[in-house]
């Protein structure tokens, strides 16, 4: 009977280390038929085409380099054409905004 608690912890643990790379962001917003590249902003004062805001992401900090690639491959399945990354909350949530070119 032991034998099957040990397991049983054993996979839990197994199980939550590895979840925090399954992190789906968050969105609201509309959608739109999915894009192949996503161009990656930090102010919108660097977007030098017209643009609308689509919507607004949010992801889990699991650093720099995991969240924008998450932030950018989510955006790609909305339809966005561009993201601009606006910083993180107090829950350890990065913010972004979710743009479409109007050019």
């Amino acid at each position: 009977m032991k034998n099957y608690h040990i397991i049983i912890i054993s996979l839990c643990l197994l199980l939550s280390s590895c979840g925090v790379s399954h992190y789906v962001p968050t969105y609201f917003g509309d959608k739109f038929p999915p894009t192949s590249t996503v161009d990656i902003y930090y102010s919108a004062h660097d977007v030098k085409q017209n643009y609308k805001v689509i919507g607004h992401i949010s992801c889990v900090n699991l650093g720099q380099d995991a969240v924008k690639a998450k932030l950018s491959d989510f955006a790609k399945t909305i339809g966005a054409d561009a993201i601009i990354i606006t910083g993180t909350d107090s829950t350890s949530l990065v913010n972004a905004d979710a743009l479409k070119y109007t050019n």
